[in-house]
């Protein structure tokens, strides 16, 4: 019964990830041209724990945040409430 809740919550992250992911590249891209970019791909975890402040501090662009975090959060919640239902 649970899986009603983690079966959107893996999709999220899926989503979210994946999306600002993207979007964190090409923030770093416009920043620091391509060879920041190629750096930026290779270090996604970093790129995407901090494009999105950076954008959000420095353009006043806060989508990136909202996208990345809140939909990390966002599925951890629905995640937890599936695992509560499932008795996990």
């Amino acid at each position: 019964m649970g899986s009603i809740f983690k079966i959107p919550a893996f999709i999220i992250y899926f989503v979210a990830g994946l999306w600002g992911f993207f979007i964190c590249l090409g923030i770093v891209v416009d920043e620091l041209g391509f060879i920041g970019g190629a750096i930026a791909f290779f270090l996604a975890p970093v790129t995407l724990a901090f494009a999105p402040w950076y954008e959000a501090l420095a353009n006043s662009n806060w989508f990136p945040i909202m996208l990345v975090y809140g939909g990390g959060i966002g599925a951890s919640i629905l995640y937890g409430i599936g695992s509560a239902i499932d008795g996990d």
